[in-house]
């Protein structure tokens, strides 16, 4: 069985995309992936608005003659993720005579072609072939043996977004909780450049520091499988379920309430009815539970078994 992936710029995108794969069958993590405007030529997003608002069957068109060299790859599976993706993975998808899914939301009418749209959301039109699950797929994978903890703390950090803007306050609120404890830090693009440099001037050598963008996967793993209490912003759905799927306990930090309300917070506030995270606040650290607390990976291992029972039901 040959899977294929079309993935934008996002890693969380990609990151669902390689997971519901090697969901479906064990996959190579590297293999077969088509990456937008490098592996597969996409138009501009002004244009592919426009070309999909006059017909959507024009730009599949357009995007065929301007991806000639598709027609020599034949796969039985495509997924993408990210809404600049739908058009080109559909394309592909019909080029290869393979099945095609989607994993999150859908946008365009064109997508009630698709075999299926695997989504945490309860209420989509019945008109997609919607696969739902609890827990949105991930690169990760439960671990397999646990690892000896080194008793100390993993922190991963987000930033302003998904309905939640910091100010310089819960930075520097952080930095100061954290300061006597031994942990270490990881930021993503969402990360303030002040922030991440206040928090490296914390004193002695309590505190070690991961640059998400220049750590590889294995590093990243690694650090992930030998931290005893995992923290990680509320911001940041995507670092939250990439732990979770891991098969560990996460400790949500919520420097103060979001100013909005998004889907993200349901599924978060879901995870932690399920026991699979809590929410505390800085001045709670106290409270914070085992990388262990719970059954984690039980529930992983079931979600996943679902999901792909699901998917072969459907296909």
């Amino acid at each position: 069985m040959r899977i294929a992936i079309v993935a934008d710029k996002k890693l969380g995108h990609l990151s669902q995309c390689l997971g519901l794969r090697n969901i479906i069958k064990t996959y190579d993590r590297k293999k077969d992936v088509f990456l937008l405007n490098k592996d597969l030529i996409s138009m501009p997003g002004f244009l592919e608005k426009l070309l999909s608002l006059v017909s959507q069957k024009l730009y599949l068109f357009i995007l065929k003659l301007l991806n000639p060299s598709l027609v020599k790859f034949r796969f039985d599976f495509v997924i993408c993720s990210g809404s600049r993706t739908v058009f080109p993975g559909l394309l592909l998808a019909r080029i290869s005579g393979a099945k095609v899914l989607y994993v999150g939301t859908p946008k365009f009418r064109i997508m009630k072609s698709f075999d299926g749209i695997v989504s945490t959301k309860k209420d989509i039109s019945k008109v997609y072939k919607v696969i739902s699950s609890n827990l949105p797929p991930t690169k990760f994978e439960t671990f397999k043996v646990l690892k000896e903890s080194n008793s100390q703390n993993l922190v991963l950090l987000g930033g302003d977004g998904s309905g939640y803007d910091y100010g310089e306050k819960d930075w520097y609120r952080l930095a100061f909780e954290f300061r006597s404890l031994k942990t270490t830090f990881i930021n993503s693009r969402r990360t303030p450049e002040y922030a991440w440099k206040n928090l490296q001037k914390n004193p002695e050598d309590k505190h070690k520091f991961l640059n998400l963008e220049k750590t590889d996967f294995d590093t990243l793993l690694n650090a992930i499988d030998t931290h005893s209490n995992i923290f990680v912003t509320a911001d940041s759905t995507s670092m939250i379920v990439e732990i979770i799927t891991r098969g560990y306990f996460v400790n949500v930090i919520e420097f103060r309430g979001p100013i909005q309300r998004e889907h993200h917070h349901n599924i978060i506030e879901g995870f932690e009815k399920l026991g699979l995270l809590q929410i505390i606040s800085l001045n709670e650290l106290h409270k914070s539970e085992n990388r262990e607390f719970g059954e984690v990976k039980k529930f992983v291992e079931k979600e996943q078994k679902e999901l792909k029972e699901k998917i072969y039901q459907l296909l």
